[in-house]
């Protein structure tokens, strides 16, 4: 897997980047990619809608249960969605991340060493670097009050995972009851489809009032989706789940199938048309587009879906209403 471990380098030199052009603010980001590496307008701007979605949503949901929720980002590498939400003092009562030990050491690493991130987590405390020596156990866990940042292989049975997230003595002890939001920013097309079918399946069946939100590839048996699965395999990047990536009534038939009672999914064309004219003013003004086909074409090849298994949870009135606060 060391290959989609770096995956999330290449998506957080490209954020980087993003945020250095003005995109969108992260005072965190440059603790965990100093050096952005270069990335093209559409690359940006694609960045701009997934990312800002994911927090807007989150927010929402936070928000709709005045924190009394679970949000748990699997596949989280080196996101700092935690930060920008204690940041404007919107919390959820647990936040976890999960990924492969490579990501979660690297981001143990950074947090242990930059007081700015580890103050946020441990007020008053110093960096753990400065006194303490790290261990191989140190570096595969790290537990705060409202913060979790666990190593999970997700390829392992369901079973496993829900026990380290609810029942172990080292883990977060989530409630089954309790509002669970789930993210998965491009996680699941890396798993083999048996195992992220049976991951959501579970997911579904054990948390009764949750939300999955997932970012992936869609529309992938055209001739832009061949272009694409080519270019993942010449930097021997296979996707196993590549399978449930057809269309996006692909994608709603894989929830559904799996227990969640409502799916709603867009492309990054449909999301990026719903944003507030005056955001999308904005950013189109950062930068021009060297070609607005190949990047209408790009979104067309990318969704995020929204999967439901409550109507307790996430009752917006739109896909618009969800980002009326992007700027």
């Amino acid at each position: 897997m060391d290959q989609v471990q770096c995956t999330n380098d290449e998506a957080t030199a490209s954020k980087a980047h993003s945020i250095r052009r003005g995109y969108w603010v992260d005072p965190y980001m440059k603790y965990f990619c100093p050096i952005p590496s270069a990335a093209t307008p559409e690359i940006s701007r694609g960045y701009f809608v997934r990312v800002q979605t994911f927090e807007a949503m989150t927010k929402r949901f936070i928000q709709d249960f005045n924190g009394e929720c679970q949000v748990v980002n699997l596949g989280a590498g080196s996101d700092t969605l935690f930060f920008r939400l204690k940041s404007v003092e919107i919390q959820p009562k647990v936040f976890v991340e999960i990924d492969l030990p490579g990501n979660v050491k690297k981001k143990i690493v950074t947090l242990r060493r930059c007081k700015q991130l580890w103050n946020e987590l441990f007020p008053d405390a110093p960096p753990q670097s400065s006194f303490a020596v790290a261990t191989p156990e140190s570096h595969r866990s790290l537990n705060a009050a409202s913060y979790h940042l666990l190593s999970h292989d997700l390829r392992l049975p369901p079973a496993s995972l829900i026990e380290e997230l609810c029942t172990s003595e080292t883990g977060p002890k989530l409630s089954s009851e309790l509002p669970t939001l789930f993210l998965a920013e491009c996680v699941l097309v890396y798993i083999p489809t048996a195992s992220s079918e049976a991951l959501i399946k579970s997911l579904a069946s054990h948390f009764t009032n949750a939300a999955f939100i997932n970012y992936e590839q869609v529309n992938m048996n055209d001739k832009f989706g061949e272009i694409m699965i080519r270019s993942f395999r010449d930097r021997s990047c296979e996707l196993p789940g590549l399978s449930a990536c057809g269309s996006l009534n692909d994608q709603k038939k894989r929830f559904l199938s799996a227990g969640w009672s409502e799916v709603h999914s867009w492309t990054i064309n449909e999301i990026y048309n719903a944003l507030p004219s005056e955001t999308a003013a904005r950013i189109e003004r950062l930068e021009l587009l060297d070609d607005r086909e190949i990047t209408s074409q790009l979104f067309d090849h990318y969704c995020i879906l929204l999967a439901i298994n409550s109507t307790s949870v996430c009752c917006w009135n739109s896909l618009q209403a969800a980002l009326a606060d992007v700027k």
